[in-house]
């Protein structure tokens, strides 16, 4: 008699075992980002970082279910991230944080194009908490 082992589903990386779902948080300023964290960690897994070099093997390997990226530097700085961040837009929401510049259309169009939502600093905590929470369930289906 052949004995077929149980099936056994894959785990969703997205999700940690008590169900909640994993939001990658970047800020190059660190005392915002531990803030964040604060704010969203009673409600998702946070994974939290700090450092542009980091941000790229971060993402590939947490597998955050939303991404919230705190726009915070030079320009250069920005350009960076966003060139990081524009390979995971198509299977990854991400939400940036930013201060409007009038004064440069063009990265603020390029902030636009990289993002399923901007919200603009400053920006209401309770606006980030729902914002995150519509577009995982509009994600969902």
């Amino acid at each position: 008699m052949k004995i077929t082992p149980p099936m056994v589903a894959k785990a969703n990386p997205e999700y940690r075992v008590d169900g909640r779902k994993r939001i990658l948080v970047f800020s190059p300023d660190r005392d915002l980002a531990e803030s964040l964290s604060l704010l969203l960690e009673g409600n998702f897994e946070i994974v939290r970082v700090t450092s542009i070099q980091s941000l790229q093997g971060m993402i590939s390997s947490t597998h955050p279910a939303l991404l919230l990226i705190d726009l915070f530097s030079f320009p250069s700085d920005i350009l960076k991230v966003l060139d990081i961040i524009r390979s995971s837009r198509k299977t990854i929401p991400i939400i940036i944080l930013h201060v409007y510049q009038q004064r440069n259309p063009t990265m603020e169009d390029a902030i636009q194009k990289a993002a399923d939502l901007v919200l603009f600093k400053p920006v209401d905590v309770d606006e980030i908490g729902s914002s995150i929470t519509k577009l995982l369930k509009d994600r969902a289906g």
